[in-house]
């Protein structure tokens, strides 16, 4: 009978630990719901290097030792089979075994757990409610929780205090705002803390910001993030600045539309680095404006409705503030002012692009498949969509298939049949069916470069309308 097995002490929780990889005994003690044997071999101390998913009989060139393998056994239909799979797991140095259960077998095969026990592998079960993203997840976050949780709690905190900006909110509506998204609440106290324990972040000028809370205080860095926005709300109450901004916002928004000649702005707005041979623009989310002002008091920074834009002589650090504040940014390459216009709408591809893929996106990265995309109107890249995308995501719909999910695939291998049925758990002959019946249903050959290049127009079309959708919404 299989029992869950708990160790009486987590690795996790173990304070003379010093490694920081995870063991199968953390795995076993966490509350994931995995089970192990009642006679379970092995070493369950052996740290964990990373989770790695397969249904190979022999996924040993795949392994570099140390992995958890974790499969669903579509392989392993015989005795011989299960003995040969863990042959290459323990030639390959991998450090256990997670069976999941409930697509291709009830139960885990007993000649899998007496190959196991032969051999001295660890084999943990996973039952059908536990998928094995759940366990890779635990691993990363067992090797690299603080930076993880602060990314996650960082990007959902981001959004809210960004529109608290652009509502200039109060400190206290923005620490509202913050204490929800976190489920805390936050004090500005302009005097000393009288209580020393007390978790506090100093706020220049205004005091200190103090968490309230039970459990663990969020991140430091988190709380720094916190602190810049509180400084920023606070200076929003200079109405002054906040319309200066918009009015060069509006200004810089006619230049990029061709309404505006660049040499204007020279008349028109007094900035000392107007004159500089080449200027370099940086387009940030909405909302960001005061922060920015404070962050790069020498740069023009002007807010438009749905962007900030900020221009440069060439000298700020942008990519280092913008990996300090957490904030996606796209960067334009410097150039002179008469091509002012050419350089927004540069900064606008590269800002989508970091949307996209978090950080910060520079002019050297903007040379891509994906940036050429981003610039062109989505009326220019409808047809695709609507002729090659829409058709196979309505029969997906309807029926329950999943062209769409194979194409995407298909492509993102690089156009090979053997990858694609491997990242689909598929034979490859159903993968070249299924790319058939595209061809079918499109008129376009799947397997052709030139059609390769147009579904993928198709299906980047598709996003950025389902993207832009979203904005709207």
């Amino acid at each position: 009978m299989i029992e869950p097995h708990r160790s009486d002490v987590p690795a996790a929780e173990d304070p003379d630990r010093t490694d920081v990889a995870p063991t199968l005994r953390d795995l076993l003690g966490s509350d994931l719901g995995l089970l192990a044997p009642d006679d379970l071999a092995g070493d369950l101390d052996r740290p964990i290097s990373w989770v790695h998913t397969t249904e190979l009989r022999d996924p040993s060139r795949y392994l570099r030792g140390g992995e958890l393998v974790c499969t669903v056994g579509i392989s392993l239909q015989t005795a011989h089979d299960c003995g040969q799979f863990v042959e290459s797991l323990c030639g390959s140095g991998a450090a256990g075994l997670c069976f999941g259960t409930g697509d291709v077998h009830d139960t885990v095969p007993e000649p899998l757990i007496a190959a196991c026990s032969t051999h001295g592998l660890p084999i943990l079960i996973a039952p059908p409610d536990v998928p094995f993203a759940t366990v890779s997840r635990f691993v990363a976050d067992f090797q690299f929780g603080g930076e993880i949780a602060v990314a996650r709690a960082t990007n959902t905190l981001v959004p809210e205090m960004l529109s608290s900006q652009r509502r200039r909110e109060s400190v206290r509506q923005l620490l509202d705002r913050a204490g929800r998204v976190l489920g805390c609440y936050f004090l500005l106290e302009p005097d000393s803390i009288p209580d020393p324990a007390a978790v506090t972040v100093p706020v220049d000028g205004l005091g200190a910001l103090v968490w309230v809370g039970r459990g663990d205080p969020p991140e430091p860095a988190l709380l720094d993030m916190i602190a810049r926005f509180v400084l920023a709300a606070q200076g929003e109450r200079d109405i002054e600045s906040a319309l200066s901004r918009e009015r060069v916002g509006q200004l810089l928004s006619l230049v990029e539309r061709r309404m505006l000649l660049p040499d204007a702005l020279s008349q028109l707005l007094d900035w000392p680095a107007m004159t500089a041979g080449e200027l370099a623009c940086s387009a940030w989310p909405a909302g960001a404006g005061a922060l920015l002002s404070m962050a790069l008091p020498d740069a023009l920074i002007g807010d438009a409705p749905e962007v900030c834009l900020v221009l440069t002589s060439g000298a700020d650090p942008l990519a280092g503030i913008a990996a300090e504040l957490s904030l996606p940014s796209g960067h334009s390459a410097p150039g002179p002012l008469a091509e002012l216009g050419s350089a927004i709408t540069q900064a606008r591809i590269a800002l989508d692009l970091a949307q996209q893929h978090g950080g910060s996106v520079g002019p050297d990265q903007l040379s891509t498949f994906d940036s050429l995309l981003e610039g062109l109107p989505l009326n220019r890249l409808a047809p695709f969509k609507h002729q090659l995308i829409d058709p196979l995501e309505e029969i997906d719909r309807d029926r329950g298939t999943q062209h769409i999910r194979t194409l995407r695939t298909f492509l993102s291998t690089n156009g090979s049949l053997v990858d694609t049925a491997r990242e689909l758990f598929l034979h490859t002959n159903t993968v070249r069916h299924r790319l058939s019946r595209v061809h079918e249903i499109t008129g376009r050959n799947p397997l052709a470069f030139d059609d390769q290049t147009a579904f993928a127009i198709g299906l980047r079309a598709s996003d950025r309308a389902r993207r832009l959708a979203g904005r709207a919404d």
